[in-house]
């Protein structure tokens, strides 16, 4: 027997997945998420699902970890207190940042605090130029003073980001060697071996947000770690990254900090994916919706769309990244009326304690979940995970006191108008992965998860015009699912800065190979079997003169044919191209994977011997209450077909079905004809 759990921590629940890769059978786990001390919950549900498994923590062979300790970090202001290290004359290289503007007309718009206070940045006198070439010899007596300052203020962890050093890390690996000498408790992050690419902003940036989590990180997986060892599990446990990739604790808590940024939704993502393709989607608009958080990913042709920049409270981030985007708009998040009497809905959320109104764990402000229990699609007396049963009662009067009374509405509308709120900002979330980059909805399945994804869904296909709805077998716990089938992977970077008419293959190959050799140490390091390993290589071009690139493949070694897809990525993109001008190639791309634990999917356990309806319940459809039939998802056999509207049940999530038919597949997924 070969055991594995994936575990993924979101803001409101804890989802574990207990997994025997040999039998295929599956025992699922979801409690509460502990605020503050998230590994208290993980070892919990660990605990539950060997116990009801039937297992000793040491017949575990694998653990892989979704966290959002490193998300919460920066949005709390709780990392460490950092230093930087900066080429003289560029000490206010955070403060001034780009010019770019995220509220262009907003005149009291305010740019965030930088993650390091001025007097944290330290200048030192070094210089390179673009091309590598040293102007200013690294001035080593400056590294000397700024340690000492570094002592006398408590610093906890440096990041070093000096100009120009992805073409010429010297004076970065210098400064790295006198500080581990020097002050070897400090932890240390330099931008060459972090993000090794132009762009002194964003290379500092993200070499700032990586030095600033590492304690924080390392603290929260050192006490996973040794709390794993003490119950008795000795398995090494492997951490998500935001990019779609499993990696160790040591490389996550300090080289990889920042790609831990998103890896539950990366986690969601990869189960999306696997499930989707089972039901033969290969074209998908995924939404997961917990309790905190609304996240929308894209699938292309099989593939997740990956980005390599974005940001988190303003802080430009350059790591890979499935391209997710993510709203405040969670089963937790709380409506409200504001004194001009507009209902609005989040991004604040109850989260997990005190929760939803309808959890009886003293949460008295109504949320997104009060109005679902309200409208009767979460059925009142249900039992969820951690012991919490759903009280009506509560939820009505929440809404009552604080929306429907100001708004002078019956409780029923007042909870219809909080759902059209939050679904109309899931619609324009859903609209900016798809309408607004050039693609067409109707040529997309929606694949629904999160415990509160397939409460929204056909809803939401409906707004869109998306015909067909697929729910995966167990949608409330898919980040923990995902986490089990996400392969080792790791990213390296190289400068080229070359135009592409003046530049041959096997220059790119000579990269190519030196990369391919960083890769092959790390994945020693991670104690992967090369012969296991593939690698896949990209470039990112641009037209010359311009400030963005587009990453294309770069497949065997045919330039020609990285040229012709930038052109055509442009004009999709853009809605132009110019084949007439030059292309310049800034960066070539070596991921490194090697294949997953295992390959098959966890599916459910069906009992098919007893009757799958287990309820008659009143469902708001249509402006009134109708008495539908409640389905038990683990009694639904393959093949089975249903006519809605309908309620369908299952430990981790509730679809509701309107006038929609209904299909179980051979996997266990469930697929919603939107139109009837």
């Amino acid at each position: 027997m070969a055991y594995r759990i994936g575990c993924d921590v979101g803001g409101t629940f804890t989802d574990l997945c207990l997994f025997d890769d040999v039998t295929g059978r599956s025992t699922l786990v979801k409690i509460p998420t502990t605020t503050g001390q998230q590994d208290i919950a993980v070892i919990e549900a660990i605990r539950l699902a060997l116990k009801e498994a039937g297992l000793q923590p040491g017949d575990l062979d694998g653990f892989a970890h979704g966290t959002t300790v490193a998300t919460n970090a920066i949005l709390e202001r709780k990392g460490a207190r950092t230093a930087l290290l900066v080429t003289a004359g560029f000490r206010d290289l955070l403060r001034i940042g780009r010019q770019t503007r995220a509220h262009l007309y907003d005149q009291y718009a305010r740019k965030p605090e930088p993650l390091v206070p001025p007097e944290l940045t330290y200048e030192i006198a070094e210089r390179c130029g673009p091309d590598g070439s040293v102007t200013t010899v690294l001035d080593e007596t400056s590294v000397h003073a700024a340690i000492s300052a570094m002592r006398e203020n408590g610093v906890e962890t440096v990041a070093v980001a000096f100009l120009h050093s992805y073409a010429n890390p010297a004076h970065e690996q210098r400064v790295a060697e006198i500080i581990r000498a020097e002050a070897p408790k400090l932890k240390l992050s330099i931008s060459s071996a972090v993000l090794p690419e132009p762009g002194e902003f964003e290379r500092a940036s993200t070499t700032v947000m990586n030095a600033y989590l590492m304690p924080p990180l390392e603290d929260y997986l050192g006490r996973i770690q040794r709390t794993l060892v003490e119950y008795g599990v000795r398995a090494e446990p492997a951490i998500m990254q935001s990019g779609g990739g499993i990696m160790p604790i040591e490389t996550a808590s300090r080289d990889k900090a920042v790609h831990t940024c998103l890896s539950g939704p990366a986690a969601g993502m990869i189960g999306a994916q696997r499930f989707a393709a089972a039901a033969g989607h290969a074209n998908v608009v995924t939404i997961d919706m917990g309790g905190t958080s609304f996240d929308v990913g894209l699938i292309q042709d099989g593939k997740i769309l990956t980005r390599y920049e974005s940001e988190i409270e303003g802080f430009p981030l350059r790591v890979p990244m499935f391209d997710i985007i993510t709203l405040g708009a969670g089963g937790g998040s709380i409506a409200s009326v504001d004194a001009g009497g507009l209902l609005k809905v989040g991004p604040e959320s109850a989260g997990a304690r005190p929760g939803p109104a309808a959890y009886g764990k003293g949460g008295n402000r109504p949320t997104v979940t009060d109005a679902n229990v309200v409208l009767g699609m979460l059925r009142p007396g249900r039992k969820l995970g951690g012991g919490i049963v759903i009280d009506r009662d509560k939820a009505a009067a929440a809404i009552e006191k604080h929306v429907a009374g100001p708004l002078g509405l019956p409780v029923e509308e007042a909870a219809v108008g909080m759902l059209r709120v939050v679904n109309a900002a899931m619609v324009r979330g859903m609209r900016r992965i798809t309408v607004e980059r050039g693609l067409d909805p109707r040529d997309f399945v929606v694949t629904a998860f999160g415990g509160a994804g397939p409460l929204h869904a056909v809803d939401l296909c409906a707004e869109m015009d998306i015909e067909t709805l697929h729910v995966p077998p167990s949608p409330g716990l898919l980040c923990g699912i995902g986490l089990l089938l996400a392969p080792w992977k790791h990213d390296e970077t190289a400068m080229l800065g070359t135009v592409a008419d003046r530049v041959s293959s096997s220059f790119i190959y000579e990269r190519i190979r030196g990369l391919i050799e960083r890769i092959e140490a790390q994945a020693g390091r991670d104690s992967i079997d090369m012969a296991t390993m593939a690698t896949t290589a990209s470039l990112d071009m641009r037209y010359r003169g311009q400030g963005h690139q587009i990453p294309v493949a770069y497949e065997h070694r045919n330039l020609d044919v990285a040229l012709e897809a930038f052109h055509r990525a442009h004009k999709r993109a853009f809605g132009y191209d110019r084949r007439d001008q030059e292309v310049e190639i800034m960066l070539v791309r070596l991921t490194g994977t090697a294949p997953a634990a295992t390959d098959k999917l966890p599916l459910p356990q069906i009992s098919t011997d007893a009757d799958p309806v287990i309820a008659k319940s009143p469902l708001w459809v249509d402006g009134r209450f109708m008495d539908v039939p409640v389905y038990d998802r683990a009694r639904l056999a393959p093949g089975t077909v249903l006519m809605g509207p309908l309620i369908i049940e299952q430990q981790d999530t509730t679809l509701i079905v309107r006038n929609q038919a209904v299909t179980v597949d051979g996997f266990g997924g469930i697929t919603v004809g939107i139109k009837p």
